[in-house]
């Protein structure tokens, strides 16, 4: 996809799906025990249009504030104005996107507390956020049990608490998950799937509603990713072919107006084929079976 950002992936795809948001604007919801949620509009991809940002802790703090991912001041107003009287205990990050990190920083310098992220989420926001503590797979804040889940990005990390995950971009309460191929690894993305499979009990995740069976949730998952691969490699033949050739075949049930998000979903899965000596590729732009 050379340089297209996501920014300008999504004007390409606004408007295609329609809007996969559930919480009212600004409003704050208790979506599990001692976990309550804000949804914030931010530069994510359709069918999302905001971000959960998570509050973990009493009403009355000290909070742990997961994914402040705004950007946009009036957002991050509401945010602020939301936290009116709760102490923060830290600010903790599930991964490097812009659309989960995008207001963290202004939040930690408002508030004098702490952002805690993985090392390799660390590494990709220096210069942008400033990590102060890094946590490793099994690694607490204040009772959040951290889960290292990569795959849609290398330092993705999930967040448990009692019965209940905040799932970051793991899964959405409505569609799919993009895996790009640089930030993410289909086949590593599987693996994870199945690990929050094991995890159990309901999902949060940073785009639509609570998930109630986390589990019926990565099964689908799992078997509508199986189903894409499957699709890919009916797609290959023994014809070198680009990616905008074997998106109209692999991606033929996917709208028109998706298929440059679906190249980069595609290319995933064709470096995944690759490694596994199920797909050739001539080493610049055209794969065959």
């Amino acid at each position: 996809m050379g340089d297209r950002t996501i920014e300008s992936l999504y004007e390409q795809v606004r408007g295609v799906a329609p809007s996969g948001d559930v919480f009212t604007h600004h409003e704050v919801v208790e979506v599990a025990p001692g976990i309550r949620t804000l949804a914030l509009r931010t530069p994510t991809l359709p069918p999302a249009a905001h971000t959960n940002v998570y509050l973990v802790g009493p009403v009355g703090g000290p909070v742990v504030v997961v994914d402040p991912g705004s950007p946009y001041p009036e957002e991050q107003a509401a945010l602020a104005a939301a936290l009116t009287d709760v102490p923060i205990a830290a600010i903790a990050l599930t991964h490097h996107h812009g659309d989960h990190t995008g207001g963290a920083q202004a939040l930690a310098d408002a508030r004098g507390v702490p952002i805690v992220a993985h090392a390799v989420t660390a590494d990709a926001l220096e210069g942008i956020v400033t990590v102060t503590r890094t946590l490793a797979d099994g690694e607490d804040i204040d009772g959040l049990v951290a889960v290292h889940t990569p795959g849609h990005a290398w330092g993705h990390l999930c967040f448990t608490l009692g019965n209940a995950t905040i799932a970051g971009d793991m899964v959405a309460g409505v569609g799919t998950i993009l895996i790009a191929p640089g930030d993410g690894d289909m086949a590593v993305y599987f693996q994870s799937l199945e690990r929050l499979l094991a995890v159990g009990g309901t999902l949060l995740p940073a785009h639509g509603p609570p998930i109630p069976d986390g589990p019926a949730k990565c099964r689908e998952y799992l078997a509508h990713r199986r189903m894409r691969e499957a699709r890919v490699v009916a797609a290959l033949t023994d014809t070198p072919s680009t990616l905008a050739d074997l998106v109209t075949t692999a991606y033929a049930d996917t709208p028109r107006a998706l298929w440059p998000l679906a190249e980069r979903s595609l290319a995933s899965h064709l470096e995944k084929l690759v490694r596994e000596s199920r797909a050739t590729f001539d080493g610049v732009d055209r794969w065959s079976r």
